[in-house]
């Protein structure tokens, strides 16, 4: 490869500037196509990823970075890119050329033609699919199914913990992560601030950041408003942690870093805290200008990614890191990320997001942003949806107790030590007009009386008691089973379709109704035309009526377009082979959804062997009363 003078003089170029360069200012440069450009780095890369490419343009790595993207190359599997294809024709709404998106992602487009056959059977469940016309794709589909697909993709990259103690003691050898964890929720205990693992996990980051910049470049020099949060425990906990660190590592937190910590541990990052930082409230603090600006780029994320990211808590310390990210810009005080090309590979979709919101950034505050500080914006993405993921398995709960002496901060621990994993407490309030963000809370624990609030709430003890844990208890189970019905509906939507399901269709034995559901199943698609053929083969080898009223027919083939269930239920039973049948249950499953289908084939299989259960169901009076019938049988599995 490298005896080929045009690569070799492409390879010194870059090596010379030292910097990303876009795509048409080499192509301008070497008097070639931007497809030339492109072809010359899938040569150069092919056996030993050196050049790194983004949306900044190609940039020769540094040996540390071509070790660590060399490392993890075993980690581009096909999934992840369909997962980059897939988002490429979400976000580019009027199509994308095939050939474009090879060269794009440096893939044949024999590769992405067979991609696009796999992609079909993913994105049918959010009834969406991937046409060509010519040499364009284009993802088919309405606008809503569109965002929750990207936010599908989005939340299968976000692994658990993303903001582990242990990753971040991966990142940064020099500090001992436990032990500053350790002394930090001392610090915040001391001042009665209660923090969840999630937050501390946050707060632990921000620091060893901030400290490992301060160690190798310089503090924050900034002029700023002296105006604090008025005689808060933030402030008393934010100088012991500084005070901390110095002693410990010899770090010096200036006036304006010590602000900034305690803007941090007023984040809604602690539940005691009444004056807790707020959006409403941010600019008391934090000039307008940055607020506006946040906002802006998460629109324009919203935009062009088809994601939401205006959570409050999420903006406001977001808000926070675009400010101090925007004066290191200036003042090219740049922080290290000593994981940035692992993290490009392992969250790719998180980290181009994270490019784009920098692109956006340059040039709206024309400033230029280093490669390992778009890093440290994807950290705060993927803790997005980390914590995003998180909370879709906790019931979120709000708590009004008075503040006596210690009574809250002990009521609040008695509460999570008990129920950690099926809770997540979001608010703490000695008054229940004090609440705030209502619509997300799912239910109140309180010591006083309180006025109806169409809310589900348990009273307990100040000093709370066995039959106050009982209390709780029964009502998260309560709770648990309607979020948990809700889930399945939602999940079985998938693959049920209220145009295949049918009441009181009589026809004359078990052949004509497989020719007439597999007709219904092609006509929607769902099916080629030789499907009936292969259900009726499967037929004869074996009838597929259950004992207890119901038929299951299917193909042994799994080649179906998409995985889709046709229904017909009789008030009536009807005569099956040597059975009598009154639900009728048609499965047509495609090969590449088979694993995403099997939790549901199961269950549903599991419900329909009990005669108790075909009993309701036969009950269904439509397909909205059987939805809602098979859901909640299938929770109790």
């Amino acid at each position: 490869m490298m005896g080929n003078q045009k690569l070799r003089a492409f390879l010194n170029y870059l090596e010379a500037q030292n910097d990303w360069v876009t795509a048409s200012a080499l192509a301008n440069h070497f008097k070639v196509s931007t497809r030339t450009i492109r072809n010359y780095v899938s040569a150069i890369n092919k056996d030993n990823p050196i050049i790194s490419a983004s949306q900044n343009g190609y940039k020769l790595m540094t040996t540390e970075s071509q070790e660590g993207a060399s490392s993890s190359q075993t980690q581009d599997t096909p999934s992840k890119r369909i997962n980059m294809i897939l988002k490429e024709l979400i976000i580019n709404t009027e199509g994308l050329d095939i050939f474009d998106l090879s060269e794009k992602i440096f893939v044949s487009t024999s590769t992405i033609e067979n991609d696009i056959v796999i992609a079909n059977g993913q994105v049918a469940p959010f009834h969406l699919k991937v046409k060509r016309r010519h040499d364009m794709l284009i993802l088919v589909g309405e606008e809503t199914s569109k965002r929750k697909l990207m936010s599908h993709i989005i939340s299968q990259e976000a692994s658990p913990h993303f903001l582990s103690t242990i990753k971040v003691q991966r990142l940064f050898k020099d500090y001992n992560i436990t032990q500053l964890k350790e002394n930090v929720i001392s610090i915040l205990e001391k001042n009665n601030l209660l923090i969840n693992e999630y937050s501390i996990n946050s707060i632990i980051l921000h620091l060893v950041i901030t400290m490992d910049r301060i160690k190798n470049n310089k503090s924050i020099k900034q002029n700023l408003q002296t105006k604090m949060l008025k005689g808060n425990s933030e402030i008393t906990a934010a100088k012991d942690i500084a005070d901390t660190i110095e002693n410990k590592y010899g770090i010096t937190f200036n006036e304006a870093e010590r602000y900034y910590l305690v803007l941090l541990l007023s984040s809604k990052t602690t539940l005691l805290n009444y004056q807790t930082l707020t959006l409403d409230s941010l600019t008391g603090f934090v000039d307008k200008h940055y607020i506006e600006l946040t906002q802006k780029l998460l629109e324009k994320v919203h935009e062009s990614y088809f994601i939401d990211l205006s959570d409050n808590e999420f903006i406001v310390k977001f808000t926070l890191h675009i400010r101090n990210l925007v004066f290191r810009a200036k003042n090219k005080q740049w922080s290290r990320n000593p994981l940035t090309y692992r993290l490009k590979d392992t969250y790719p979709l998180i980290y181009e997001i994270s490019v784009f919101i920098s692109n956006e950034l340059q040039k709206m505050e024309s400033i230029v942003i280093k490669e390992d500080e778009i890093a440290y914006i994807a950290f705060h993405i993927g803790a997005f949806f980390e914590r995003k993921k998180e909370l879709e398995t906790k019931i979120l709960c709000a708590v009004v107790c008075p503040n006596y002496y210690d009574m809250q901060i002990n009521l609040v621990q008695k509460i999570e030590a008990k129920f950690k994993d099926s809770i997540e407490i979001i608010q703490v309030t000695p008054e229940i007009d004090d609440l705030l963000n209502t619509d997300k809370i799912e239910f109140i624990i309180t010591t006083l009386p309180v006025k109806s609030l169409q809310i589900p709430t348990v009273f307990v003890h100040p000093y709370i008691t066995k039959e106050d844990y009982e209390h709780i208890q029964n009502l998260l189970v309560k709770l648990s089973e309607r979020k948990n019905i809700l889930k399945v509906k939602n999940y079985l939507e998938m693959f049920f379709n209220e145009e295949l399901f049918m009441k009181n269709i009589y026809l004359d034995n078990a052949e004509e109704y497989i020719k007439y559901m597999s007709e219904k199943l092609y006509e929607k698609k769902y099916v080629k035309k030789d499907y009936c053929g292969s259900v009726l083969e499967r037929e004869k080898m074996s009838s597929t009526a259950f004992n207890n009223n119901v038929a299951v027919p299917h193909s042994m083939k799994m080649d179906a377009n998409r995985t889709g269930i046709c229904i017909i239920i009789n008030d009536k039973p009807v005569k099956w082979g040597e059975e009598q049948i009154q639900i009728i249950t048609m499965i047509a499953i495609n090969q590449t959804q088979r694993q995403l289908f099997s939790q549901v084939f199961e269950s549903f299989i599991n419900i329909l062997s009990e005669w108790e259960n075909v009993k309701e169901l036969t009950k269904a009076i439509d397909y909205k009363d059987f939805m809602d019938k098979i859901a909640h049988l299938m929770d109790k599995i």
